[in-house]
């Protein structure tokens, strides 16, 4: 197996790559839980979801480009690259990406807004029905409410 010097600055390159790709993931992590608020169960779960995922970045990484070796320099790699992301890049990236996901966000309002109105006016219509049914339905029981109330009148004629 080849070690040269190249190679290993290759690996460390790639390192640092996949720290800066982990430091975009927790950017759009952050970004998502400060839009939807999740709670404390979800945000348990989110978190051992993204854990996992960082895992997946770094081992893909560490087993497509030094072949699974650990190295000091490839964690060094990591952590510097997500560190580099962290505080120079994510100043830039996180208002950009909440742009974005608040452009989402008011997209999909507006299409479920869109979809809703149809269910609205077949709710009112809906309503004035079940106005008209539950009326209905009053009539036998207020019938039946006069009929005791007037018992002793009627029984007597």
């Amino acid at each position: 197996m080849d070690t040269t010097v190249k190679i290993q600055f290759y690996i460390f390159l790639t390192s640092v790559y996949g720290g800066l790709i982990a430091g975009l993931a927790y950017d759009i992590y952050r970004i998502s839980r400060l839009c939807f608020k999740p709670r404390k169960i979800a945000t348990i779960i989110e978190d051992f979801l993204f854990w996992i995922g960082i895992g997946l970045i770094f081992f893909y990484l560490l087993n497509k480009n030094n072949w699974a070796q650990l190295r000091a320099y490839v964690f060094l790699g990591f952590f510097g690259g997500g560190i580099l992301y962290l505080k120079i890049l994510s100043k830039f990236i996180s208002p950009f990406l909440l742009k974005i996901l608040n452009g989402i966000i008011n997209i999909y309002r507006g299409i479920k807004n869109f979809l809703k109105l149809p269910l609205k006016k077949l709710n009112k219509t809906m309503q004035r029905k079940r106005i008209k049914i539950n009326r209905l339905k009053r009539i036998p029981k207020e019938a039946i409410y006069e009929i005791k109330k007037h018992k002793k009148i009627i029984f007597k004629k």
